[in-house]
């Protein structure tokens, strides 16, 4: 197979010009923008991604693009994330040590639309549709201190397994080109990829006001490798590393019959690096989050709350505001 060159005429424009298809034909580099890309949009420790995409700049009467914008809109609307974080933590009443298991189970689809009309003979060429699935899951063992009755210390690491499949609706000849003269790419192709993920997390929670005030700050490295499937490669390797600092306090109102409620405030600065700044579009971005969350512990030992609220993402890519559900928080 032929890897990332340019053919003549036709497939030079294609490959060289048009990013969107050009990046189809590098299935390494391709590879590992997906399968970091899920590590992104599957975190909700990371990135928030909800429903009732808006423009807060409308809100605000601002005309801040870090701030959102119809692209960023455009963006987050293409994209479809559904996760399911689950988390366990054990200790014993005469022990300091604790520890820490979680869980999470998500799954990813982007969408995007590959056009030629910008480069000259290609106008007629009709849009081609991609489509980008990967379905994931995560299993994390920490073990921490109880570094005092305020400060926690976890360390432990995290296993990703993914399964990535490609979709593309051919509307054009390009694919066709792609096939005839046998370069390597990702369309109507599968992939897999495991990816370890080391961290370290310090906690901090202290009464405070009539709720709970807490401050975290996490340190996570990745690197992982792909294999099998059909695409044929097994040297995609994302690798990327993250620091959050959040902080986020809980006010306890009144109970609601007999269920206890909150109202939910937060900021986060997330510093990345890796293969993480190319999705992600920076080195650095915040979210701001709030919201009101009930207890259901009488109903799920799993599922001790839920909650609405709204989030606020600046300076990355996927700036601007949603409506998000929370739950366990």
């Amino acid at each position: 197979m032929k890897y990332g060159r340019c053919i003549p005429i036709t497939m030079s424009a294609l490959a060289c010009s048009e990013v969107a298809l050009a990046s189809l034909i590098d299935p390494d580099k391709y590879l590992s923008d997906i399968y970091s890309t899920t590590l992104v949009l599957t975190d909700s420790e990371l990135i928030t991604i909800g429903f009732g995409n808006f423009d807060p700049n409308k809100i605000f009467g601002t005309n801040n693009p870090d701030f959102g914008g119809q692209e960023a809109i455009d963006t987050r609307r293409r994209i479809a994330a559904t996760s399911l974080p689950i988390s366990f933590l054990f200790k014993d009443d005469n022990s300091l040590w604790l520890h820490r298991l979680k869980l999470r189970a998500a799954y990813l689809e982007l969408s995007r639309d590959i056009s030629y009309e910008r480069f000259s003979g290609l106008q007629d060429w009709e849009t081609d549709k991609n489509k980008d699935k990967v379905l994931a899951g995560y299993a994390e063992y920490s073990l921490g201190y109880q570094l005092s009755e305020q400060w926690q210390l976890f360390v432990g690491s995290g296993l990703h397994l993914m399964h990535y499949n490609n979709e593309f609706t051919a509307n054009s000849p390009a694919s066709d080109f792609i096939r005839e003269e046998g370069i390597a790419s990702v369309i109507n192709g599968s992939s897999n990829a495991w990816v370890a993920e080391p961290q370290l997390d310090v906690i901090y929670t202290k009464a405070l006001g009539g709720g709970e005030l807490r401050f975290n700050s996490e340190y996570h490295y990745f690197w992982g490798r792909s294999f099998g499937g059909s695409i044929g490669t097994a040297n995609a390797t994302p690798e990327g590393w993250r620091i959050m600092n959040g902080l986020q306090y809980k006010y306890h109102l009144s109970p609601w019959g007999n269920r206890k409620q909150d109202l939910l405030f937060r900021a986060r600065r997330i510093d990345v690096g890796g293969d993480l700044r190319d999705p992600l579009d920076t080195t650095h971005y915040g979210e701001y989050s709030v919201g009101w969350v009930i207890d259901t512990s009488d109903y799920s030992s799993l599922i001790y709350n839920v909650g609405i609220g709204l989030s606020l993402n600046y300076g990355s890519s996927l700036r601007g505001g949603a409506l998000v559900f929370f739950y366990n928080e």
